[in-house]
């Protein structure tokens, strides 16, 4: 017994050690990617470098592979941790909204419809600069027509996969999200049609997300229009064949 407790106590001090290790790399780590959030947020994925985050974070830049495999794997976490953050408040909202869009009435619906775009529009302006960063980058990494070969394959070694795509993976997100709902509705789901309202849905947002920043309209405003927009994109795309209860309000 005696032994037993004598060895124990030994690998106390190994153990905590071990701990506190664990805890300072974790901090770091968590300080490299609030690092490359800040400098996205401000200059785009362009104006990112590997120099640039290690410093942001208080390490050398040598230090950076310690945590990372490179600037890509960063951005990669980076981008699944700012979908998820995104998402997670509002998916329930949006799955049960298509789910019960049958049964609603049209207040109801806007009633719905409005709160779930209160969500998006607050978490756009939360870092309005990320948003708009997001926006040009995902525009950059599709390439315009009349970009050079030379001029397109620097974009996408700037801007890696990460970062890029973002805007693309979080559109995929929302076509899972409606799919998801109409399936709870126990209705026939038409992936292209889904696409198209989803990508049509997504543009207007964008759209007056940036308007609403420019000063050009409030956000009441831009919600309200957004909503009576979408109630007639769910309504032609979304193939619904039950419309009473949707068009008249309820007595």
């Amino acid at each position: 017994m005696a032994a037993q407790m004598l060895d124990a106590y030994s690998q106390a001090p190994t153990t905590a050690m071990a701990s506190k290790r664990e805890q300072a790399k974790a901090k770091t780590r968590r300080a490299l990617l609030k690092s490359a959030l800040r400098l996205y947020s401000i200059e785009g994925a362009q104006g990112m470098s590997m120099n640039k985050v290690a410093k942001g974070a208080g390490i050398a830049q040598p230090s950076f592979y310690n945590h990372f495999d490179g600037l890509e794997a960063l951005q990669n976490e980076l981008s699944a941790q700012l979908q998820a953050n995104y998402l997670s408040p509002m998916r329930a909202a949006w799955i049960n909204m298509v789910t019960d869009y049958d049964t609603l009435s049209k207040t109801a619906f806007n009633e719905r419809c409005q709160h779930c775009l209160t969500m998006i529009f607050e978490a756009a302006f939360k870092n309005i600069g990320l948003f708009q960063h997001l926006l040009e980058d995902r525009t950059r990494m599709g390439g315009n027509i009349g970009d050079t070969t030379a001029a397109m394959a620097q974009n996408s070694s700037t801007l890696t996969s990460g970062l890029g795509h973002l805007i693309n993976d979080i559109q995929a997100e929302w076509t899972q999200i409606f799919i998801q709902g109409l399936q709870l509705a126990n209705r026939t789901v038409d992936r292209t049609a889904v696409h198209l309202c989803v990508d049509m849905a997504a543009a207007q947002v964008h759209e007056l997300i940036l308007g609403c920043h420019q000063q050009r309209y409030s956000k009441k405003q831009a919600i309200t229009a957004l909503s009576a927009s979408f109630d007639a994109l769910f309504a032609k795309f979304l193939y619904r064949n039950a419309l009473d209860n949707h068009i008249v309000d309820s007595v």
